[in-house]
């Protein structure tokens, strides 16, 4: 991996190598805009973990109407310097560099966080209906102000430069698109008027952090929104970022998408690494400045191959490294297989959206956690034997953590193969192999530690009881909820693990009984199958979906495409018949009879309460993780928390 070790400048900045954080918002930051400890934790540990240049989470520069998350970090607010130098200087003590992106996002914004006012370039309705009132020229010329004044004090505060965020569909992309943008004064009309104001901020911040500070600039290549007429396409990224170079750019940070389109740019695990590399490769022939473009990357071999294609001269590894912090260092020293690899979830963002409001990852429990999981793990097993039951994730991130705490840790597992349920999560598509890999890594710590393995062995209490353990981590799955109802135990039904793993087949007209994540995978995977005619989709819930996260769940639907499928949101089962099933309509308690050829049950699964009372009634200490403890359960769950209970257990109590 020549290439990705090598230093490049931006500007007149030396990167020590071409690997980029890029920047996504954790919501780490503290209420009054500055960075806090968990924050600056989380930065040092990438730092820490080789990477060239962080650019930071978005700064806001205007409280009064540029606010897209409760806390972000600001550096207009007295007193906000010294903890903001504090953090520069801790990452640069490893040698990274960092910039500061700087963001207003215009009609994207909360309302509630904005006095209940939203301001764009022009009033023309956000992906909520929401018409925002156009800036007046006034305005424009104070948010020019607090753009610059923002990158001043950045300089000051230590950041080795700053990038202009200009894409996504916020404020400055607004202005840049024609699609968000009709204005009839000198910021709206023709592309250079559309050019203007970023060229404004840019020179700016020129004139007064000096023409030799660097700044990068962030932008749509392609905003992939054919919703919305004069949305920006690759031809206008391209001039798009000639202008901006023209205008003193010293880099163009590639990336894409608006709100309307975006999961283009937070791209659920059915996008392929370097789907979108075409749009960095224009950019990089049209441009003599440093480009930097974010390519879904997962894999370092992956951004190698990018930067010997010439596609561009720095690889934004974003998720990659909150997946791993050691993303960096692992590669250089040729541990790829060690890193643990980001599975494109969006676990990340379904934290930072929902009522936690921070960023967590399902592949690192750690992220997020940093401040918390500070030290390393004590080295106080000293030999004393330890039980883990179920080699599912839970089990395998206990034993591996256990393990290198210095316990005697058995694993034990009744199947062949470890894995657990991500053994059926990574079937239901080609795509899922990211699973597979989650799987893999985890299979190689656990054997990196040291552990002891017993396969194809049920766990009993007496078999545990001959191993004499201090302790029983019981980490087993859970089973199946299964109705009570008239017609269950029919040949014509099947569990969806069933027909995931492959054990059962069904043709015909497929009636799916639960429409979460794991019934709609398994329409996903019924509907490439070539043996199914139709799918009728039914849950109880008012909604089919409820609880995924929307780009996920628009992601399933989209590969599921135009393949004949019924969603009967808020309908009951009653009965299973010999010609389909009968359901009751919520709404009215009418009754509705559905023809199907086989019924998949996907109503979710139940904790094992009888093998958790018998080992907590034959042990004194016993740890219940996994679907033992939570069922359904989720791999971001079993991870999280057997990690805690692994750092934390305390053998003397």
């Amino acid at each position: 991996m020549k290439k990705m070790f090598e230093k490049c400048y931006i500007g007149t900045c030396q990167v020590k190598n071409r690997v980029v954080m890029t920047a996504m918002t954790t919501g780490f930051a503290g209420s009054n805009g500055q960075p806090t400890e968990q924050l600056v934790r989380y930065y040092e540990e990438r730092a820490k973990g080789g990477v060239g240049l962080i650019i930071t989470e978005i700064f806001c520069i205007n409280t009064e109407h540029g606010k897209a998350f409760p806390n972000q970090m600001n550096a207009l607010i007295p007193g906000n310097m010294p903890s903001q130098d504090q953090m520069t200087d801790r990452i640069h003590q490893y040698g990274t560099k960092m910039f500061a992106q700087i963001h207003h996002g215009g009609s994207t914004n909360v309302p509630a966080l904005n006095g209940g006012k939203l301001y764009g370039a022009d009033a023309i309705p956000n992906i909520s209906g929401i018409v925002p009132e156009p800036l007046s020229l006034a305005q424009i010329e104070e948010l020019k102000g607090q753009f610059i004044a923002t990158a001043v004090m950045c300089k000051a505060a230590g950041f080795d430069g700053v990038e202009v965020h200009c894409a996504h569909g916020y404020l400055l992309c607004e202005f840049l698109s024609e699609s968000s943008n009709h204005r009839a004064d000198q910021y709206g009309g023709s592309f250079e008027n559309r050019c203007r104001l970023p060229i404004e901020i840019l020179q700016g911040i020129k004139t007064a952090c000096g023409k030799d500070y660097p700044v990068s600039v962030r932008i749509s290549a392609d905003e992939y929104d054919p919703t919305h007429p004069g949305s920006i396409t690759l031809k206008d990224g391209v001039e798009i970022a000639k202008v901006l170079e023209a205008a003193g750019a010293d880099c163009i940070d590639v990336s894409c998408c608006n709100y309307f389109s975006s999961w283009t740019s937070i791209e659920p695990y059915s996008y392929e690494q370097g789907w979108r590399k075409e749009n960095a490769r224009a950019i990089k022939k049209a441009v003599k400045v440093p480009v930097i473009a974010t390519n879904t990357i997962k894999e370092p071999e992956f951004a190698e191959k990018l930067l010997e294609e010439g596609i561009c001269d720095f690889v934004g590894v974003g998720r990659g490294n909150i997946a791993d912090p050691q993303w960096v260092r692992k590669a250089k020293e040729g541990r790829s297989a060690d890193i643990r690899k980001c599975i494109g979830c969006l676990y990340c963002f379904e934290n930072l959206t929902g009522a936690r409001g921070q960023m967590h990852c399902t592949v690192n429990p750690r992220a997020g956690r940093e401040v918390c999981f500070a030290e390393e793990p004590k080295k106080d097993g000293n030999g004393r034997k330890i039980v883990v039951i179920g080699g599912g994730p839970a089990g395998m991130q206990a034993v591996s953590l256990l393990g290198k705490r210095g316990f005697d840790v058995t694993l034990i597992e009744k199947d062949s193969k470890l894995g657990g349920a991500m053994n059926l999560a990574d079937k239901t598509a080609p795509y899922k192999v990211k699973i597979t890999w989650l799987r893999d890594t985890l299979a190689r710590e656990l054997e990196q530690a040291g552990v002891k393995l017993l396969m194809n062995t049920e766990a009993t209490v007496d078999t545990v009881k001959a191993l004499q353990p201090e302790a029983v981590f019981l980490t087993g799955g859970a089973d199946p909820i299964y109705p009570l109802l008239p017609g269950v135990d029919s040949a014509k039904v099947a569990q969806s693990d069933d027909v995931i793993a492959g054990k059962v087949q069904v043709s015909g007209r497929v009636a799916i009984i639960g429409g979460g994540l794991t019934g709609l995978e398994t329409a996903e995977l019924l509907s490439h199958s070539g043996k199914v005619d139709s799918l009728v989709v039914a849950d109880m819930l008012p909604a089919i979906g409820t609880g995924m996260y929307p780009i996920i769940f628009m992601d399933v639907m989209n590969q599921i495409g135009a393949f004949p499928m019924e969603l009967m949101a808020g309908h009951r089962l009653e009965e299973i018949t010999e010609s389909g099933v009968k359901l009751t309509k919520l709404e009215d308690n009418s009754t509705v009879e559905v023809a199907a050829d086989y019924v998949v049950l996907s109503i979710g699964l139940k904790p094992n309460t009888v093998v958790r009372e018998a080992f907590e009634s034959a042990f004194d200490r016993v740890v219940v993780l996994g679907e033992n403890r939570h069922a359904p359960g989720r791999i971001a769950t079993s991870l999280s928390e057997a990690y805690m209970a692994a750092y934390g257990f305390d053998p003397e109590v």
